[in-house]
């Protein structure tokens, strides 16, 4: 067993010096976020002086899509990278080697997040606290932080999944856009999902966005409707749902590659 962790330690490792190497990808991440927070700061707090119904105080609203972004950003778009060694034919010679292809994946998304949700945790923290001059309670930070890496890490897995259909598709770029704006609103991205006709939070309840985003940044909210027990038990029902069919896309994905004398 040791050994095994070992095995996939190596592929974090290798991940983490490949995004300490590619500044630039995180110095456009940490701009990126800091001008979507500005935007969306004054957009709300303007909404909030001309008297319009918001969800809850701009302020709030601030933090609440700092968590939301903070996790999108972080999580690495690997779908593409896995779709190049499939065109390539790369995936074939990896499949041989004495660890599992989707967990080398994983690893290695995991060690991408471990460069970039500090500094990306960073910059929400200072952003949200510079344009609302505010600070949520420290409990909030307390269950946020965990969730939201657990959150960002089942976000990489489907990322993954995406990335296995190229075995079949040409180009997953369409799937995951679609995944994408799916998250945008099933999820919660913008805002809470409370401020949604009552037929759109049905709906996201029975996918795995609002439990990736809308759920940990729900608890920078007062009175959020979702609890730390709640939150827990979707992501390891959904965490499940996404490792089996991680495993089924993956073996016939490979008995395919078999059978064709790949």
């Amino acid at each position: 067993m040791t050994r095994l962790v070992a095995k996939y330690a190596a592929f974090s490792r290798v991940a983490i010096a490949r995004a300490c190497r590619e500044r630039g990808d995180v110095y456009g991440r940490i701009v990126f976020f800091a001008v979507i927070l500005g935007v969306f700061s004054s957009l709300w707090q303007a909404a909030a002086e001309a008297g319009l119904p918001t969800a809850t105080e701009p302020r709030a609203l601030v933090w609440y899509l700092a968590v939301t972004e903070w996790i999108v950003l972080s999580t690495p778009q690997i779908h593409l990278d896995i779709q190049e060694a499939i065109r390539a034919g790369d995936v074939v010679y990896r499949l041989g080697r004495p660890v599992s292809y989707v967990g080398a994946e994983l690893a290695g998304a995991v060690g991408v997040l471990a460069v970039r949700m500090p500094l990306l945790g960073l910059t929400a923290f200072l952003c949200a606290f510079a344009f609302t001059g505010w600070i949520p309670p420290a409990r909030a930070f307390a269950i946020v932080v965990p969730f939201g890496l657990a959150a960002a890490a089942l976000l990489a897995a489907l990322h993954v999944w995406i990335g296995l259909l190229a075995f079949w598709l040409h180009d997953v770029s369409p799937v995951y856009w679609v995944c994408q704006k799916l998250m945008f609103v099933l999820g919660g991205l913008m805002l809470p999902l409370e401020v949604y006709p009552g037929v759109i939070q049905r709906i996201a309840a029975l996918t795995p966005f609002p439990a990736l985003l809308a759920g940990p940044a729900s608890f920078m909210l007062a009175g959020g409707g979702v609890t730390p027990a709640t939150l827990a038990r979707d992501l390891a029902i959904w965490g499940g749902v996404t490792a089996a069919g991680l495993g089924w896309t993956f073996r016939r994905a490979a008995r395919d590659v078999t059978i064709n004398g790949g």
